[in-house]
């Protein structure tokens, strides 16, 4: 079995920080990731995009990353791509496989682990979102960055947060076009937002860009349609119009693609499935694992970075990486706490100033209401195909949380084991009880976190490392 020092789960900004820092300082460490190759969802695909003019179309962002994949890429460190961890046991091995169409399991032991796995986006259960041509915005990045292919003219985008307008905008660059964008915004809060920003002043540059970027795609003429509700899509067999109520009368657009996006969430399967302790982010409305200012978590010896740890960027991201470096190499005796401060100071100025307008940024696009609170005959779990008037049916006979609800009506029992579906089922749950969502149990994933087969299980040799599920609550 091979033993590393350092075993960092994901290859975006974070996780290529935390190993060209620990590597730098001595430590032996090994890379995993599902992604064919380095850079994560924000760098996907940025050393052999085949966007031509990328800077242009895709932004001084995007290609703000390649030093960093250049660096990784000359670094030497052990880096398993189209792989995913699947099992993490009390000793610290770490079961794997590879994604190939016939699987290679493996299992490493590591002192020290960094959970680097990202964001995901949160779902947006609305009418109609599982029919054939509706996808997510980053799903239709995905295919911009990595085969240059574009969304139909007549697109529809609909929901809110900044890569909402972002993408729009590299579709326009891109010589694309954008039918409409539906902001489905929650209510913003008034006094909040004036609050934050006055600290957002602190990163002009990013307050600047997003000015930009609305000043482009009002160029460009993407008509923007604000105070949507009921929104629903429609067809059979595939999309052909999303309907919506504004200011009370009812409108249709034609269309044959909705791409939908509510914002992003952290990724926390893994930390759940560790027993790391979470809480519920009130300004980012999301689950978020408890770490230290090293971002090391309850449990001792993992660390979380990046998205994962709570939403803030690319830069944040591979500033956190880098901080939790510093603590490992500290732990394992390659550097003394003088030196550890020393190297961290600059780190952690840094990492305020990206955070400064984040605050801002939550209050300015809160999740849409159904992604919290979605219509009856809205699907919630994809999977088994269970609605949200199913979930509400269980949480009235007395289904108190996720565990319950699933065991009433399979959602969470899928493909994604709950990946997409419990954030909301817990959301109803606390909508039916009468409390918030807070004092509802936060949806916990079990091992293996990823589907696996028997013969991965055993050629692993991890039958004997499941951890024991406590059946209780």
């Amino acid at each position: 079995m091979k033993r590393v020092d350092a075993l960092i789960i994901g290859a975006g900004p974070g996780g290529l920080s935390a190993a060209l820092r620990a590597r730098d300082l001595g430590l032996s460490v090994l890379v995993v990731d599902e992604n064919p190759r380095a850079g994560g969802q924000i760098y996907r695909a940025l050393r052999e995009s085949p966007v031509r003019e990328a800077a242009r179309i895709l932004g001084a962002d995007y290609l703000a990353g390649k030093a960093l994949l250049d660096r990784f890429a000359a670094s030497g460190i052990d880096h398993l791509p189209r792989t995913r961890v699947w099992q993490i046991g009390s000793d610290n091995v770490a079961c794997f496989s590879s994604l190939a169409p016939n699987p290679k399991p493996g299992s490493v032991e590591a002192r020290f682990i960094v959970l680097a796995t990202g964001a995901q986006e949160r779902p947006f259960p609305l009418p109609g979102w599982t029919i054939p041509g509706v996808m997510t915005v980053g799903g239709a990045q995905i295919l911009l960055k990595t085969a240059g292919l574009l969304p139909p003219d007549d697109a529809v985008l609909i929901g809110g947060g900044p890569l909402l307008y972002q993408f729009a905008e590299q579709v326009c660059q891109a010589g694309g076009r954008v039918q409409a964008i539906i902001d489905a915004r929650g209510p913003i809060a008034p006094m909040p937002l004036l609050g934050h920003a006055v600290r957002a002043l602190r990163d002009p540059a990013l307050l600047q860009r997003g000015a930009r970027l609305l000043a482009a795609l009002r160029w460009h003429g993407v008509r923007r349609v604000g105070d949507a509700t009921a929104i629903r899509i429609s067809g059979d067999p595939r999309v052909d119009g999303v309907h919506y109520t504004r200011h009370g009368a009812e409108h249709t657009l034609e269309t044959s693609c909705v791409l939908l996006h509510a914002g992003l969430i952290p990724e926390v399967n893994l930390s759940s499935a560790l027993g790391c302790e979470h809480f519920w982010n009130r300004q980012q409305r999301a689950w978020q694992a408890r770490y230290s200012i090293w971002r090391e978590s309850r449990r001792a010896g993992l660390f979380i970075v990046g998205d994962g740890g709570g939403i803030a960027g690319a830069e944040a991201a591979s500033l956190s990486g880098s901080i939790a470096a510093l603590e490992i190499a500290r732990q394992a005796g390659k550097i003394g706490e003088p030196e550890r401060d020393d190297l961290a100071g600059p780190l952690f100025r840094q990492w305020r100033r990206r955070l400064a307008a984040r605050p801002f940024l939550d209050a300015l696009y809160p999740p849409p209401a159904e992604c919290f609170s979605p219509p009856d005959e809205a699907i919630v779990c994809r999977c088994e195909n269970v609605t949200a008037g199913e979930i509400r049916r269980a949480a009235r006979l007395g289904a108190s949380g996720p565990r319950q609800i699933k065991a009433l009506t399979r959602a969470g029992m899928g493909h994604c084991q709950g990946r997409f579906c419990a954030c909301v089922a817990a959301a109803l749950a606390a909508q039916t009880a009468g409390i918030r969502l807070d004092e509802v149990a936060m949806p916990r994933s079990r091992f293996p976190v990823k589907p696996v087969t028997l013969e991965e299980i055993a050629l692993a040799g991890s039958e004997d490392r499941f951890q024991r599920t406590d059946f209780r609550g």
